[in-house]
């Protein structure tokens, strides 16, 4: 990764071009695809200003951060590319669960067809029993007190089938079919 180091009113001494180069490369961790880092330092006074750019094949990102330190300064925006750069490799990450490939080995003994039976068709019965005109208090006491866990009813009056069924903490449960 190419790193270039500036500086904007001021001259940037060797220990901290050094401490910069060092704390940049710990970035192509994040983004081993990085091709370029350029930062540029600006003193406006009291204060310094970091600028950090960083190229890639497909990626161009800045950050800036103010101090009156320049090693704050750097720090503090070697921070948010940082953050940055988790959120782009986040974002690029697969997260679909993949089902394993399935291989095909041939069978190891030959594989015979079952012999076709004429099977009769199935008759179904259907039973259509009396429903009981109840309630629904009359339903709720009659599924309580019986062992079954679901009672099919008319309410009185005709107003259309009801279903009682039993709940796992002992309570009665109703849907109404209109």
């Amino acid at each position: 990764m190419e790193i270039t180091i500036k500086g904007r009113h001021w001259k940037p001494p060797q220990t901290f071009r050094d401490y910069a180069v060092e704390q940049i490369e710990k970035l192509s961790r994040f983004n081993p695809r990085m091709i370029r880092a350029q930062l540029t330092v600006t003193r406006e006074g009291y204060r310094h200003q970091a600028e950090l750019h960083l190229h890639g094949n497909d990626m161009d990102l800045l950050a800036k951060a103010e101090a009156t330190d320049p090693r704050a300064a750097l720090d503090m925006v070697l921070v948010k590319q940082e953050r940055s750069l988790l959120r782009r490799k986040g974002r690029i990450k697969d997260r679909k669960k993949h089902a394993p490939t399935i291989r095909l080995q041939p069978p190891a003994e030959e594989i015979r067809p079952l012999p076709r039976t004429t099977a009769e068709p199935i008759n179904v019965v259907r039973l259509r029993p009396d429903r009981p005109v109840l309630s629904v208090d009359e339903a709720a006491r009659t599924l309580i007190s019986t062992k079954k866990l679901v009672l099919v009813f008319e309410e009185q009056g005709g107003e259309g089938l009801r279903v009682a069924y039993r709940l796992g903490n002992g309570k009665v449960g109703l849907l109404e079919l209109d």
